[in-house]
């Protein structure tokens, strides 16, 4: 049961979001497989001399798409959905206006490049009201958790893991989930983690720098309420269940934090299958022969900016850990190992192409959470393209890089180096003098709320 404090969220999917998910998905395959059905059946009837008009194999292929549609549902893993209840319209309402959505300040106004029709848009989107609220649906009330990065150290009996956490297999390990064993209803699926050991980059190697801002995110996650700070969960210590219980925030990319993958495919699933028109706009992943999804450290974006003198950053684009060092990404979502057990749960992908770049991601998240607990009228998000030429969605998602960072003191060639804060540049590859000792003090995010993309320090 929900606590009260959490009972109006509306983060789960009604009834006539399933049924029309329901078809987009099973439709065609229904109707293929009815017109095949009754095509067989005329074959015998016309073999043995029997000839029905042709209405009757109209009657029967409808007939045989109706019991076909309620039968691929059994496909589905938990509560099978009786598509029975009202046809939803092809306009919805927005995700911030659902009934018993918690009630947020509108966005600021988007500039379309001409009057477009929405509706299209919005009827294809998948319906989560935390991916397109943006990020003030994680201020409290709230019941956070965040998931950090656990090393091979940390745990003297990896065979009585769950999963095999920091296993390898020529350079990455595979790993099929079934949820199921712990009560999720969510269909297995295969995840590739392409893990940070043993390729010879330092900055993939220090999650420990990580966590230098995972205090400051968690009391930011509570500020103005009576909530107690969350706890900082190493990965090996946290399960399933738990996860889907709590409002997650989880910290590193899937190279250094199992959950980040394990958490990310089930979500990209959704809006994958069917297709949505407002798409992801970031994640590590990528696919290999076969369809088989391969979590890395690398960001692949969907967004694009046209600003003069700023980085275009086009469709699709990734930013790695040789060029793009200081970047990182925010991306908040709805949970969803929550959502497959009737509970309405956050979930917040925290992350960058180094560990730099997510100490950087991880302060630039508590700096804006704290600028929006201040402004009751503020809210932040991330503009991408839609499958709509003209149409731009606003989502919960922020990329950032880090521009400024202090450096302890150092030895070098027998000299002490004081410490010291040094600019860095926002796009390339950094000075690799010292790096493994700095540690964030300025980031700046992508605004795309204007006409112009700019980068602004945060």
């Amino acid at each position: 049961m929900e606590p009260d404090a959490l009972a109006g969220r509306g983060y789960l999917m009604g009834r006539g979001e399933r049924i029309r998910r329901h078809l987009r998905k099973y439709l065609q395959r229904a109707v293929v497989g009815a017109i095949s059905g009754v095509a067989v059946l005329a074959g015998f009837l016309s073999a043995a001399e029997v000839t029905w008009p042709l209405h009757v194999y109209l009657l029967l292929t409808l007939g045989a798409v109706g019991l076909c549609l309620p039968g691929l549902a059994l496909l589905e893993p938990g509560p099978r959905h009786v598509l029975v209840g009202r046809v939803l319209r092809r306009g919805r309402p927005s995700a911030a206006r659902l009934d018993g959505s918690p009630p947020l300040p509108p966005l600021p106004p988007l500039p379309l490049v001409a009057a477009a029709p929405v509706a299209p848009v919005l009827a294809t989107a998948c319906d989560d009201p935390v991916y397109l609220a943006g990020l003030r649906s994680l201020l409290p009330p709230s019941r956070p958790m965040i998931v950090v990065p656990s090393g091979l150290s940390d745990v003297g009996r990896p065979e009585e893991l769950l999963w095999p956490l920091f296993e390898h297999r020529l350079s990455r390990s595979h790993l099929r989930v079934d949820l199921r064993d712990f009560g999720i209803p969510l269909a297995p699926y295969v995840v590739e983690r392409e893990l940070s050991g043993g390729n010879g980059s330092a900055q993939r190697l220090l999650p420990v720098r990580d966590l230098t801002f995972t205090t400051r995110l968690a009391t930011a996650l509570v500020a103005g309420s009576d909530q107690p700070v969350p706890d900082l969960t190493p990965e090996h210590c946290a399960d399933p269940v738990q996860l889907a219980r709590h409002d997650v925030v989880v910290v590193g990319g899937p190279d250094t934090n199992f959950w980040h993958a394990v958490l990310f495919e089930p979500l990209h699933r959704e809006f994958a299958f069917p297709a949505s028109s407002v798409p992801l706009a970031f994640g590590m992943r990528r696919e290999r022969d076969g369809g088989v999804p391969v979590y890395g450290n690398t960001i692949a974006s969907v967004l694009s900016a046209d600003g003069d003198g700023e980085p275009r950053h086009a469709s699709t684009a990734a930013f790695g850990h040789v060029l793009q060092p200081t970047y990182g990404m925010i991306l908040a979502c709805r949970n969803p190992l929550a959502a497959a057990l009737g509970l309405s749960r956050w979930c917040v992908f925290v992350a960058g192409t180094t560990s730099l770049g997510t100490a950087g991601a991880v302060l630039a998240l508590s700096r804006l959470l704290g600028r929006l607990s201040a402004d009751p009228d503020a809210n932040v998000a991330t503009v991408v393209p839609t499958a709509h030429p003209r149409v731009r969605a606003q989502v919960s998602a922020v990329l950032c890089r880090v521009t400024e960072v202090e450096q302890s003191q150092v030895r070098s060639n027998g000299r002490v180096i004081p410490r010291q804060r040094r600019r860095l540049p926002g796009e390339g590859p950094v000075p690799s003098e010292f790096d493994d000792f700095w540690l964030p003090t300025g980031c700046e995010i992508l605004d795309r709320s204007a006409a112009e993309p700019r980068w602004r320090p945060v």
